[in-house]
């Protein structure tokens, strides 16, 4: 992918796999090349989803694009409901079940972040977690409390 603003930083320096070129669409400028990535499985929660896998997603977010380029695809949904609703929505890019390992209805998944039309985000469970996340103690008894048990 081309990234035009970072050409002349650190990142030449410190990630040799990125590269800088010539843009050929524009003759003088350097741009900056950055390699895909392929993350071997990604995690998503979407809207709603259909028993296929299809799932809706946030309008504001990459998550048809990350799924895309993943192995694998395990989401979790606010409701499921069938792939025609889904495409009828119109509030969110649909993502077609074959890009979907498994998906499983799970409302109120997504927090304390936010579901755009179910939930908002939960600031103060938010910094909660950033501060128990700043000692391995903390953060185990935080992981005990609000994931394990």
């Amino acid at each position: 992918m081309p990234v035009p603003g970072h050409v002349g930083s650190d990142y030449e320096r410190l990630r040799p796999d990125f590269r800088v070129i010539d843009d050929p669409f524009h003759p003088g400028r350097r741009v900056m090349l950055v390699p895909a990535i392929r993350p071997d499985v990604a995690l998503l929660h979407a809207v709603a989803a259909a028993p296929d896998g299809t799932l809706l997603l946030d309008l504001f977010e990459d998550d048809a694009l990350l799924a895309q380029a993943s192995c694998r695809v395990l989401a979790t949904a606010e409701r499921i409901t069938t792939a025609d609703e889904l495409r009828r929505a119109g509030t969110g890019p649909v993502l077609e079940g074959v890009h979907v390992s498994a998906v499983v209805e799970a409302p109120g998944a997504a927090r304390p972040t936010l579901v755009r039309g179910a939930y908002e985000v939960d600031a103060g469970a938010v910094a909660r977690y950033v501060e128990a996340a700043r000692d391995e103690v903390t953060f185990k008894t935080w992981l005990a409390e609000h994931v394990y048990d």
